[in-house]
């Protein structure tokens, strides 16, 4: 059997197996944003600026990595800003799946392929890319590793966090009669693919953070592998359906609905709430500061995930999105 036949998602499902179930202090194993850990005695300490006083609450450890190479998820046109600004993207995808379980980023480690003949400056601006956007978040890059490699430049980056217990999201805990709802718009990702020099590498970090200690939020994922593919990870997980209503997507401009829907590239967050909480959106929405739109809901699992037109109309699901290997 060769890769192309299973596809990314089916390869991840045959490893979980082999994998087993999680043991001992590992929350959550295989199959969210982040590996979940219970090191039983972690408490994470703030000084609160009001009270000025330390306040102690008990978390979880986060771990997520992530693999950016070039010519299947860049192209390098060799410019100074290019560099940095996939320093930040790859960063950002690791941030992205820390906010995504309601957590913040604490420390990386980075690990770099790159051909002999790479000049240093290249890798040297690739790092400064990456340091800015940890600056913003808090983030030490503590280590990694530098290899080389002879078909082209490999980034790689593994990042570690914390949420607080009662805090954390998953994408396991979607039920049926929830709402589905989204931040921001989708499609610009797709539009820019490849083109390093015009990446949108904001990060969800802060939102999700509300989102989470809102307590509205039953089950969260980021749209990093396109909306519908997101949508169908949170029913996967949850055991569930969903009809997604394709003309409440917000679309990015310029973007084509079918970007929108299948595009990724973008670190947008998908949630679920229960139905009697949507008339707290508006507050919620307030605090967020970014426009969050309804674009579907959960059904049972024998219906499936349906995408349906503006007449309520079903609408073939083409793909879940770019998956590696197809």
């Amino acid at each position: 059997m060769k890769l192309s036949q299973i596809g990314e998602f089916g390869l991840i499902g045959r490893l979980a197996k082999l994998i087993g179930e999680p043991k001992g202090q590992v929350v959550i194993g295989v199959g969210d944003d982040c590996a979940v850990i219970d090191d039983l005695n972690s408490k994470y300490e703030i000084l609160s600026k009001s009270k000025k006083k330390n306040t102690k609450f008990k978390t979880y450890q986060l771990i997520t990595t992530d693999t950016l190479i070039e010519n299947v998820h860049f192209q390098l046109h060799g410019t100074a800003n290019e560099l940095k600004k996939l320093g930040q993207k790859a960063m950002a995808a690791n941030i992205s799946d820390i906010a995504a379980m309601g957590g913040w980023p604490t420390f990386a480690v980075v690990t770099i392929g790159a051909s002999k003949n790479s000049s240093v400056e290249a890798i040297e601006y690739l790092y400064r890319g990456m340091l800015s956007q940890a600056k913003k978040c808090g983030i030490q890059i503590v280590g990694g590793d530098t290899v080389l490699s002879p078909q082209g430049l490999i980034i790689s980056i593994t990042l570690l966090g914390e949420v607080e217990k009662e805090h954390l999201l998953t994408r396991f805990k979607a039920k049926v009669g929830d709402i589905i709802i989204v931040t921001g718009k989708f499609g610009g990702g797709r539009q820019k693919e490849f083109d390093t020099r015009k990446l949108n590498v904001a990060s969800r970090i802060k939102e999700a953070q509300i989102i989470a200690k809102s307590q509205l939020a039953a089950s969260m994922i980021d749209s990093s592998d396109g909306l519908i593919q997101s949508i169908l990870e949170i029913c996967r997980a949850s055991k569930v359906g969903a009809r997604i209503n394709s003309d409440q997507v917000p679309i990015a401009p310029h973007a084509t609905l079918e970007q929108a829907l299948y595009g990724g590239e973008e670190y947008e967050l998908v949630f679920t709430i229960k139905r009697d909480q949507i008339h707290k959106l508006p507050k919620l929405q307030a605090k967020i500061k970014i426009k969050l739109s309804v674009v579907g809901e959960i059904v049972g699992k024998g219906k499936g995930v349906k995408l349906m037109d503006s007449k309520g109309k079903e609408v073939r699901i083409k793909s879940g999105g770019y998956e590696h290997f197809r």
